[in-house]
Protein backbone atom coordinates (compact mmCIF):
# COMPACT_ATOMS: atom_id res chain seq x y z
CA UNK A 1 0.00 0.00 0.00
CA UNK A 2 2.84 2.34 0.75
CA UNK A 3 4.32 1.61 -2.63
CA UNK A 4 1.05 2.45 -4.31
CA UNK A 5 0.81 5.66 -2.35
CA UNK A 6 4.41 6.64 -3.19
CA UNK A 7 3.81 5.78 -6.82
CA UNK A 8 0.67 7.90 -6.91
CA UNK A 9 2.51 10.80 -5.27
CA UNK A 10 5.25 10.53 -7.92
CA UNK A 11 2.61 10.47 -10.64
CA UNK A 12 0.88 13.51 -9.18
CA UNK A 13 4.22 15.32 -8.92
CA UNK A 14 4.96 14.50 -12.56
CA UNK A 15 1.51 15.69 -13.52
CA UNK A 16 2.03 18.90 -11.52
CA UNK A 17 5.41 19.48 -13.21
CA UNK A 18 3.80 18.99 -16.62
CA UNK A 19 1.01 21.41 -15.73
CA UNK A 20 3.60 23.96 -14.53
CA UNK A 21 5.65 23.55 -17.71
CA UNK A 22 2.53 23.94 -19.82
CA UNK A 23 1.51 27.03 -17.82
CA UNK A 24 4.98 28.56 -18.28
CA UNK A 25 4.84 27.89 -22.01
CA UNK A 26 1.38 29.42 -22.24
CA UNK A 27 2.55 32.42 -20.19
CA UNK A 28 5.49 32.88 -22.57
CA UNK A 29 3.12 32.79 -25.54
CA UNK A 30 0.84 35.34 -23.88
CA UNK A 31 3.79 37.64 -23.11
CA UNK A 32 5.12 37.37 -26.66
CA UNK A 33 1.68 38.07 -28.09
CA UNK A 34 1.20 41.04 -25.76
CA UNK A 35 4.58 42.47 -26.70
CA UNK A 36 3.81 42.07 -30.41
CA UNK A 37 0.43 43.77 -29.90
CA UNK A 38 2.09 46.61 -27.96
CA UNK A 39 4.72 47.11 -30.68
CA UNK A 40 2.02 47.15 -33.37
CA UNK A 41 0.00 49.63 -31.33
CA UNK A 42 3.06 51.88 -30.99
CA UNK A 43 3.71 51.63 -34.74
CA UNK A 44 0.08 52.42 -35.58
CA UNK A 45 0.05 55.38 -33.18
CA UNK A 46 3.28 56.78 -34.66
CA UNK A 47 1.87 56.47 -38.17
CA UNK A 48 -1.35 58.17 -37.12
CA UNK A 49 0.53 60.99 -35.40
CA UNK A 50 2.77 61.47 -38.44
CA UNK A 51 -0.27 61.52 -40.71
CA UNK A 52 -1.96 64.12 -38.48
CA UNK A 53 1.25 66.18 -38.44
CA UNK A 54 1.44 66.11 -42.26
CA UNK A 55 -2.20 67.17 -42.49
CA UNK A 56 -1.61 70.00 -40.01
CA UNK A 57 1.42 71.20 -41.97
CA UNK A 58 -0.53 71.03 -45.24
CA UNK A 59 -3.40 73.01 -43.72
CA UNK A 60 -1.00 75.60 -42.30
CA UNK A 61 0.68 75.94 -45.69
CA UNK A 62 -2.70 76.44 -47.40
CA UNK A 63 -3.67 79.09 -44.86
CA UNK A 64 -0.29 80.80 -45.25
CA UNK A 65 -0.63 80.78 -49.03
CA UNK A 66 -4.11 82.33 -48.83
CA UNK A 67 -2.86 84.96 -46.38
CA UNK A 68 0.15 85.70 -48.61
CA UNK A 69 -2.15 86.06 -51.62
CA UNK A 70 -4.37 88.47 -49.67
CA UNK A 71 -1.34 90.51 -48.57
CA UNK A 72 0.00 90.59 -52.14
CA UNK A 73 -3.34 91.70 -53.57
CA UNK A 74 -3.64 94.43 -50.92
CA UNK A 75 -0.08 95.57 -51.64
CA UNK A 76 -0.76 95.69 -55.36
CA UNK A 77 -3.95 97.68 -54.79
CA UNK A 78 -2.15 100.06 -52.42
CA UNK A 79 0.68 100.51 -54.95
CA UNK A 80 -1.80 101.21 -57.75
CA UNK A 81 -3.70 103.70 -55.58
CA UNK A 82 -0.43 105.40 -54.61
CA UNK A 83 0.59 105.60 -58.27
CA UNK A 84 -2.77 107.05 -59.27
CA UNK A 85 -2.58 109.61 -56.47
CA UNK A 86 0.99 110.67 -57.26
CA UNK A 87 0.76 110.50 -61.05
CA UNK A 88 -0.55 114.06 -61.37
CA UNK A 89 2.00 115.53 -58.97
CA UNK A 90 4.77 113.86 -60.97
CA UNK A 91 3.54 115.61 -64.11
CA UNK A 92 3.47 118.93 -62.25
CA UNK A 93 7.02 118.41 -60.99
CA UNK A 94 8.15 117.46 -64.50
CA UNK A 95 6.58 120.64 -65.92
CA UNK A 96 8.23 122.73 -63.23
CA UNK A 97 11.60 121.04 -63.89
CA UNK A 98 11.32 121.69 -67.66
CA UNK A 99 10.50 125.37 -66.98
CA UNK A 100 13.49 125.68 -64.64
CA UNK A 101 15.87 124.07 -67.12
CA UNK A 102 14.51 126.17 -69.97
CA UNK A 103 14.85 129.36 -67.96
CA UNK A 104 18.34 128.56 -66.84
CA UNK A 105 19.78 127.12 -70.06
CA UNK A 106 17.40 128.23 -72.75
CA UNK A 107 16.18 126.07 -75.64
CA UNK A 108 19.47 125.22 -77.36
Amino acid sequence: MTENLAQEIREQESLAKAIIAEAKAEAAKIIASSQADAEQSIKDTRQQCHRQWRESVANAEKEAELKAREILEKGQKDAKDYYENKKDSAAEVADWLVKEVMTTYGSC
